[in-house]
């Protein structure tokens, strides 16, 4: 099965798949492992991972993202390619994460962000890039890219998608999407984001002709990524079958 959401818990849901039946698996998960005291876990809440502990029996994000990448590397082909920015709440963690996979990690490819929001408190550090961490699976000796020569920084302006800011706090940045897709997969490649949020990898690969597999805990973000994944489209028949059967709702 290809080009299909999925609302529901995307441990649980990754856990369903076959080993090897992705090419790749792209996401970006939510960052903030200390959550917000304001946050209910029954808010579609970003930045943290409030929402996911009424279907987690642990709340140590660190344990979780292991797990989720474990899972990752299991459905994958060929390799993980994890997006994360190092702030203040997750820092220590995200390190241990690299650690951790230290003998699977392929490279990691430094975003700069020239137009990164200079931080608010004088004599700071201002934060202007983010990781794509490569992590291979099993039987993956290497990685390849489709440009003949390519470097691990990729140079490219954050595109905040302020058309959604209302609906979801942290979208994924198209542009980067973009190349992350045009790099790294090819043609007819299947790639999973198991934190589809509001559905930009899924229109980055039928854009560029690939396929995807999206899992999402947030039943107003599932809608919104297909409308989104509808304007896409050309082939009106298709958006009729999506519209049919776009997700399927997991309790």
């Amino acid at each position: 099965m290809k080009d299909y959401i999925k609302c529901g818990d995307c441990l649980k849901l990754m856990k369903e798949l076959p080993d090897k039946s992705v090419d790749v698996c792209f996401t970006s998960p939510p960052y903030n492992d200390k959550g917000s005291a304001k946050a209910d876990v029954s808010e579609h809440t970003e930045g943290n991972h409030k929402k996911y502990l009424h279907v987690e029996t642990r709340k140590d994000w660190f344990e979780w993202q292991c797990e989720c990448i474990d899972e990752m590397l299991r459905v994958s082909k060929k390799y993980v390619l994890y997006n994360i920015q190092g702030i203040k709440a997750n820092r220590e963690n995200l390190y241990k994460l690299i650690g951790h996979y230290a003998k699977r990690i392929h490279d990691i490819v430094v975003w700069y962000k020239p137009n990164g929001v200079p931080t608010s408190t004088p004599n700071k550090i201002s934060n202007s890039y983010e990781f794509l961490i490569i992590i291979k699976s099993d039987g993956t000796k290497g990685v390849d890219v489709n440009s003949k020569f390519y470097r691990n920084v990729i140079i490219q302006n954050n595109n905040p998608n302020k058309e959604y800011a209302k609906i979801h706090r942290a979208v994924m940045s198209k542009s980067f999407c973009d190349e992350v897709i045009k790099e790294f997969t090819q043609k007819g490649d299947i790639v999973l984001d198991p934190f589809l949020g509001m559905g930009t990898t899924a229109v980055c690969c039928k854009e560029q002709g690939r396929n995807y597999i999206g899992f999402e805990i947030n039943e107003v973000y599932c809608k919104e990524a297909m409308k989104r994944i509808e304007s896409t489209l050309c082939d009106f028949e298709q958006i009729d079958i999506l519209k049919e059967n776009w997700y399927e709702r997991f309790v």
